[in-house]
Order: C-alpha cells, then structure tokens, then sequence
C-alpha cells in the first residue's frame, strides 16, 4: 500500500468513526455545560455545590472509563479478529464490574454526601446545595454505568452512531425538562437532577431499541457473556487491571486539585467550576478524534497487521495536532464570551475568563497526551507504563504545584492551573518518546 493510499484509508475510517463519535461526546459533556449555564443563572453557591457534587460522579465515571478502557481493547482486538464470542465475555465481565462500582458510589451520594462534600468546601450553603443535588443524582449513577458500557460496546465494533442519536435525544430532553424544573417549576439545583436522571432513562432505551432495530449481535444469551474460565479472567485483568488504577489515581489526584483550588477562595472555586463545564465542549473534540483512532489501532494489531498500525498510530498523532490547534485557538477567543453570560459577579467572569485561555494554551500536550497514553500505548497492551507515567505527573508534579500555587504561594485560580499543567508537559515528552519505541504494538488476542 502507498504512503497516498494510506493516508486515504486512514483520514477516511478516521472520519466515519470520529464524526459521530465527536458529535455524541459534544452532546454528553453539553449535558454538564447545560446543568452549569441554567444553574449559573441562580447564584454562586449554586454552581459551585454542582459543580463539588460532580465530583464524585467524574470519580466513578472515571473509575468506569477504566473499566471500560480495559474492556475496549479486547473488544477492538476481537472484532479486528472476527471473534463474536470473545466480544460477548468482555461485554459481561465489563458491565458486572461497572453495575458493582455504581452502587458502590451511589452509596456515598445517598449516606455520605456531606462528608465529601466537605473535602472541598465548609461552605455551608454550597454543602447544601451539593447535598440536595446529590440525593436526587444517585439515581443516575447506575443508569450511567449502563449507557457508557452499551457506548464502548457499539463504539468497539465501529456502530458510532447509534451512540451519537442517542445522546441528541438525551441531550433535547436535558434541555427541555431542566428548563421546565428550573425554570418553571423552581426546582433550582434538584430539577437538575432529576432532568439528568430523566436524560439517562431516554438514552438507554433508544440504545437498546436501536440495537435490537438493527439486529446488532453485542448482546446474546446470558450465559455466554459469562462463558469463561479463571485463566481467561487472569489474562483480562493482567492487561486490565493497570487501566483502572490508572483512570481511578488520575481521576483522584485531579479531585485533590479541586481540594487545593479550595485555598484559592470562594470565587476561584466557582470561577473553576464555570470554566471546567465549558472547556470540556471544546477538549472533547480532540479526546474523541483519539478515541476513534484508538479504535482503528486496535483493530488492526488484533488483524495482526503491526507494521499499518504503528504508521496509522503517527498519524493519529499528526491529525490530533492540528484538530487540537485550532480547537484551542478557537477556546482563547470564544470562551471568555461564554463567560460572559453567567449570572455572577464579574471578578467570578473575570477569573474563568482568565481560566480559560491557560487551558487554552496547554490544550495541545493535554489532548497528544490522550492520544499517546489512550489511542496508541494502552491498544497495544502498554498499560503498566501509562500507568506509571499518568501517576508520575500527577501525584508527584500537578499535586504539589496545586497545593504550592494555591496554599502557599496564594495565587489567583488561572496561574495555579498553569502551574499544574506543568506535568502535562513532562508526560508529552516521557510518552512521545515511548511512543517513537514501538515497543507498544503487541497483538493480545
């Protein structure tokens, strides 16, 4: 194959699988900028006890994002095989893990939300908030872990968009119902939660209606989803395994940000939670262009064709450098003016404002990290590395420059974050590196 054609048929599979992925993630993490906007209309501790109680839901989605990273490496490696079976047993293993984490966190969010709660904060009135949004939210947790596992599913066999109609429909019935509770009926934050629970319930039945519409074979009789043996578990979880350490300590270490972001005052905390909700609208984009190639990757190292996968891992590389550029420039300029329609004081738009454009800067090594750590190293089988590197520029960079800028220097919020993105830099050139070894390109099936 000529390098010409190459690049044809990978830009051309890059953007059958990252189209509907780009715009399904656009409208998820849309779900959380509209909870954060129309909740942004009622105060500061409003937002910002959305904002803390999010937390422990970005925890446990992360902790199943791991679970389900894990799974979707066998499940691109055996599709590329052409194995139905062995798809139906990571299916199994992946959504019992995932339905266990669930329950284990509403738990938290229904017994213990104050104490959380108060890692972040003694703002009483934020508690509050945080507490009320909480009790409701639980729901929601056991519904996610059903939705983003049916996702990596479809996303593993390359039915991307199913996933993405689904979550338009969620996304309209977010909009609609968080407009009529908050609004309307003046539920302030628990019409919030409640529209996020109804969102959910919307989206499961669609994926599961369509699936069945289109006769998509991820799901077969229950006993052959769990039709495997303890050395089969053995081989899932020694690949496995370091993925969700790794998404669990990542996902911690950025919840101990949060805890010295704390130090910066009550107006850094809300100023962070408003520029959080928005640059995810925009970072997203990247992370999903990733996400596809990850994909593509990995079905070729399961097709045993190493050499096209590492060429194909390059310019992965390349297209998430230029998407991520212009995405970034376009954050600079444009979020500032999303700022500007919060309904808080405007030191608060002032700092996310300011917020925004470091995260803007650092958007390119943030999302190349993504591609060599999620797209590339970890499709491969890579996962101990990843992991070692990912706690490496958290818990022994970002961490400590959070608590230095913020507890003892005093910095405002937007130079902490600059701060911390330092070991964003550090993991580019550690990963790129390991990336350029190829020692990455192992075939696990």
């Amino acid at each position: 194959m000529t390098k010409i054609n190459e690049n044809k048929k990978f830009l051309k599979t890059l953007a059958v699988l990252a189209l509907p992925m780009v715009l399904q993630d656009f409208m998820t993490h849309s779900v959380n900028f509209v909870d954060m906007w129309m909740v942004g209309q009622l105060s500061l501790d409003a937002v910002t006890g959305l904002g803390l109680s999010k937390r422990l839901f970005f925890l446990f989605i992360m902790l199943v994002f791991g679970v389900n990273s894990g799974g979707a490496i066998f499940m691109g490696q055996y599709h590329g095989k052409g194995d139905r079976a062995g798809i139906h047993r990571v299916l199994g293993i992946v959504l019992t893990v995932n339905l266990l984490v669930s329950a284990i966190f509403a738990a938290i969010a229904i017994f213990a939300p104050r104490w959380f709660l108060s890692i972040f904060t003694q703002n009483q009135l934020v508690i509050e908030e945080g507490v009320r949004y909480l009790a409701i939210a639980s729901i929601s947790y056991l519904l996610s872990a059903i939705s983003v596992t049916i996702v990596v599913a479809l996303r593993s066999i390359k039915q991307t968009k199913i996933p993405m109609f689904a979550s338009a429909c969620a996304l309209v019935t977010k909009i609609g119902v968080n407009a009529l509770f908050i609004f309307v009926l003046d539920m302030g934050i628990i019409g919030a939660a409640w529209s996020t629970v109804i969102a959910r319930v919307v989206e499961i039945a669609i994926q599961l209606f369509l699936i069945k519409r289109y006769r998509l074979q991820i799901f077969t009789k229950l006993r052959k989803h769990f039709d495997f043996d303890w050395s089969y578990v053995k081989g899932y979880c020694k690949v496995t395994l370091p993925v969700i350490a790794n998404e669990f300590m990542w996902a911690l270490g950025i919840v101990l940000y949060e805890v010295a972001y704390q130090f910066t005052g009550d107006y850094g905390q809300g100023a962070f939670q408003l520029s959080e909700s928005i640059q995810h609208i925009f970072l997203m984009m990247g992370f999903s262009v990733g996400a596809a190639s990850g994909i593509i990757i990995a079905n070729h190292l399961g097709a045993g064709d190493r050499e096209l996968a590492i060429k194909f891992s390059r310019k992965a590389v390349l297209t998430g450098a230029i998407v991520t550029a212009t995405l970034g420039l376009i954050l600079f300029f444009v979020g500032p003016l999303i700022v500007s329609t919060y309904n808080v004081s405007a030191e608060v738009q002032t700092l996310a404002a300011r917020n925004l454009m470091v995260i803007a800067i650092f958007t390119i090594p943030r999302t190349i990290n993504y591609f060599f750590i999620i797209a590339i190293l970890r499709q491969g089988g890579d996962t101990m590395f990843c992991l070692m590197v990912d706690v490496v520029g958290v818990w022994l960079i970002g961490i400590p420059m959070a608590f230095l800028g913020a507890r003892v220097l005093g910095l405002p919020i937007y130079a902490v974050l600059a701060m911390v993105y330092i070991e964003e830099v550090v993991k580019f050139f550690i990963a790129g590196n390991r990336v350029r070894k190829n020692k990455w390109a192992n075939r696990l099936v």
